[in-house]
Formats: structure tokens, sequence, C-alpha cells
């Protein structure tokens, strides 16, 4: 026999499976200039009497990188990567619209249309990039910047480093130099003329003390 209890129990359950908190997702396609991405959820609706159903595939979620006063944090997002969904209290139409502080257009809560992505969560049979648990590593592909424990910073890569600003370029300055000091001709007593000028030196001088900053 059912009881009151029993019933309020059952409803109580009944209205819970429309409410989202948190799901691992996998990401579908992925719009970089919107920052958003279609993202499948990773684990099934189960119901009572055992049977469980695809959740639909997730469309317009925005994707959270670090972001803020001008600055901000990217990288590559691709098909099949894995990410934590959190599902916004209301309805976040409007707000991802015009922006700003906004009146919830739609009743609903906790609901699977009002989903943001959090990248970085994979299960544990992906292995950690990390190498040991007491550098800063930032990897991507065959290069990683890595800031040890001691303070050394180490940057490695397989292609190349280019250091520089808009118009100059700081290894390009050093084989210049190199150039002219690897073309000087020897005088009769053995003395090296090399044959950069004057206002050659004084040029990429000028080009080195552009590019200087200052540690504060």
């Amino acid at each position: 026999m059912t009881t009151i209890t029993d019933a309020l129990r059952q409803a109580i359950q009944f209205q819970l499976y429309d409410v989202h908190t948190a799901l691992p997702g996998v990401i579908v396609s992925y719009d970089y200039t919107k920052q958003k991405a279609e993202i499948q959820p990773a684990l099934k609706k189960s119901y009572l009497d055992g049977t469980t159903l695809d959740l639909p595939i997730l469309s317009n979620v925005p994707v959270i990188f670090p972001k803020a006063g001008g600055a901000s944090l990217t990288f590559p997002v691709v098909q099949g990567d894995t990410c934590l969904l959190l599902f916004i209290e209301r309805s976040t139409d409007l707000w991802k619209s015009v922006g700003g502080s906004v009146a919830p257009n739609d009743p609903r809560k906790f609901d699977l249309s009002d989903a943001v992505a959090i990248m970085g969560l994979f299960p544990f049979t992906e292995n950690s990039l990390a190498e040991n648990n007491s550098d800063v590593l930032l990897t991507y592909k065959s290069s990683n910047i890595r800031i040890k424990e001691s303070g050394d910073i180490q940057i490695e890569t397989a292609g190349k480093v280019a250091i520089g600003n808009s118009s100059t370029e700081v290894l390009d300055i050093v084989s210049k130099i190199l150039g002219i000091l690897t073309t000087s001709v020897t005088t009769a007593v053995g003395n090296p003329i090399f044959q950069g000028t004057v206002p050659t030196y004084a040029t990429l001088k000028a080009s080195i003390d552009a590019l200087k900053g200052t540690i504060p």
C-alpha cells in the first residue's frame, strides 16, 4: 500500500529528474570566434524502471576560459575533447544575447538549455600531461614553457622561436650581428677588420634598445 510519504517521495524524485547540476560532456563542434560549442552530455538519463536514454546534444554552450581586465588565456578545442558541464539556475537566453543585468525571460530552472562548459575534465583512462607536481607547465604538441620550483624558466620547442614586437624580432637582430662578425677580413698583419660600419651597429643597437623592457 502506497503511503502519503511514499507518494511525496516519488513526486519529489519525479521533479528532480529534470533538475540538472553538473555533468561531463564531449565536444561535438566548437566556434572559437564566439567561444561556444555543441556538446553531448556523457552520462545517460536513468529511469526507475532501469531504462536509459541519451540526453540531447546541447547547442550554444558558452565555453569558459580565464578572461578579465583585457587579458585572456585560450587554447584549441576540438571534437572529442571532454569538459565539465554546469547548469545555471535560471534561463540564460536573454543574458547570452545582450549581456548585462537582465530578468530571465523563461521560468525554467537548472535546465539543459542553460549549460556552460569548463574544459579540462577527463576520465582516468587519459593520462595527465603533468611531468611532476612541482613545475608550472604550459604544453601544446611538441612545445612547452616550464616554470620550475626554483624560479627558472625553460622554453622548449621543435619549431622556431620569435621574440619581439610588431616591427622588430630579437633573434633576427642577433643573426644580423653574427653575420657581420663572421664576414670579417684579415689584414696582412693578421688583424681582423669587420665589414660592419658604425651606422650599421648603431641601427642594430637602436632596434634592441626599442625592445628592451624593465623588470619591476
